[in-house]
C-alpha cells in the first residue's frame, strides 16, 4: 500500500501515537533484518515493550520507518528536527554487508511499503500511475535528516538518503512524463555514488548506476540508459565481489540483463566493450 496514512491521518481526531511515544520508538534504532521463521530474530527484543497504537507494536523490520511517515502530519519543525536528530543518532555510519533494513527504514517514511517503486511490476506501474504521490512530509523530514548527517559527515547516511530520493523522483519521472523529474533524478544518484565512494558503501558503487538506467530506459532514453547500464557493468566489475565475495544471483540476473540490451541498443563501440566485459558477466556475477 502506497500513500495511505497521510490522507487517512489529516481527518483523524488524534495521533496514531504520541510524540513521546514515536520517540521512545525511534530510540531503539533500526531493526535488523534477522529472522526466526516470519518473526524478527533481535537480541534486543527481550527488553522491549511493544507500543501500542504503533505499527507492529514499533518493532518490525525496517523500523522505525512506518511510524515516522504515519506521524509526520502531526509533527512541528522542531519535532521532526529531533526525531531526525534521533534517527541520526543511530544510523549506521559504516555501511553494513547487509543493508536491506536501513533500505525499508527510509523507503516506509516515504510511505513505500514495497520495493522498486514502478518498476516492481507492471501492475504497480498501472497502480501508481492512478494514485495521487504525496511525498511533501516525508521529503520535509528526510531534509532535516540530511543536515544531521551532513553535521557529523555521515557519508553512508547521505547515499542513503539520495538512493532512496532517487528512486522516487525516477518513479515521478516516468509517471508524469517529466523530464526535468529525470534530470533531478540523474543528479541524485549521481551524488549517492560520490558519497558512497567516500565511505566504501560498495553496493551504492554499482548498483545505483543500475536503478539509474532502468529508469532512463523506462522513459525511453536509450542514450542514457545504455550509458548508465554500461557504468553498471564497469563499476560492478570493480566493487561487485567486495559486496558480494561469494556471488549473488539476484544481482548476477540483472547485470546480465543490463548487458544484453546494451548489446542490443549501443551504437557506438560496442565490439570493445563486449570483448572487455563479456567474461565478467558469464563468470564473475556468479555463484
Amino acid at each position: 500500500m502506497y500513500q495511505e496514512g497521510i490522507k487517512k491521518n489529516k481527518i483523524k481526531k488524534e495521533t496514531p501515537i504520541s510524540y513521546k511515544q514515536l520517540l521512545k520508538i525511534v530510540s531503539w534504532g533500526i531493526f535488523s533484518m534477522k529472522m526466526k521463521g516470519n518473526s524478527i530474530n533481535d537480541s534486543r527484543l527481550r527488553i522491549f515493550d511493544k507500543v501500542e497504537g504503533a505499527n507492529y507494536g514499533g518493532i518490525y523490520v525496517g523500523s522505525p520507518g512506518r511510524d515516522i511517515y504515519y506521524m509526520l502530519p502531526y509533527l512541528d519543525d522542531e519535532q521532526m528536527k529531533k526525531v531526525a536528530s534521533l534517527l541520526c543518532k543511530k544510523f549506521p555510519i559504516i555501511p553494513p554487508q547487509r543493508y536491506a533494513n536501513v533500505a525499508a527504514c527510509i523507503r516506509f517514511i516515504y510511505g513505500q511499503f514495497e520495493k522498486q517503486g514502478i518498476l516492481r511490476s507492471e501492475k504497480d506501474f498501472k497502480r501508481m500511475k492512478k494514485e495521487e504521490l504525496e511525498w511533501s512530509f516525508s521529503r520535509k523530514f528526510l531534509k532535516f535528516l540530511e543536515n544531521e548527517f551532513e553535521k557529523i559527515n555521515n557519508y553512508y547516511g547521505m547515499s542513503m538518503l539520495c538512493e532512496m530520493e532517487g528512486h522516487r523522483l525516477g518513479d515521478e519521472s516516468v509517471i508524469n512524463k517529466d523530464i526535468k523529474k529525470l534530470e533531478e533524478m540523474e543528479k541524485k544518484y549521481n551524488k549517492c555514488v560520490e558519497y558512497a565512494n567516500k565511505c566504501k558503501s560498495y553496493k551504492h558503487m554499482f548498483s545505483i548506476y543500475y536503478w539509474t538506467f532502468e529508469y532512463f530506459k523506462k522513459f525511453g532514453d536509450v542514450v542514457n540508459s545504455v550509458k548508465y547500464g554500461k557504468l553498471s557493468i564497469i563499476n560492478a566489475s570493480k566493487y561487485y565481489r567486495n559486496y558480494f565475495p561469494g556471488g549473488e544471483q539476484y544481482y548476477s540476473k540483472r547485470l546480465k540483463n543490463t548487458f544484453l540490451y546494451v548489446e542490443e541498443n549501443d551504437k557506438d563501440n560496442w565490439k570493445e566493450f563486449r570483448k572487455k566485459y563479456k567474461n565478467n558477466i558469464k563468470n564473475k556475477f556468479k555463484r
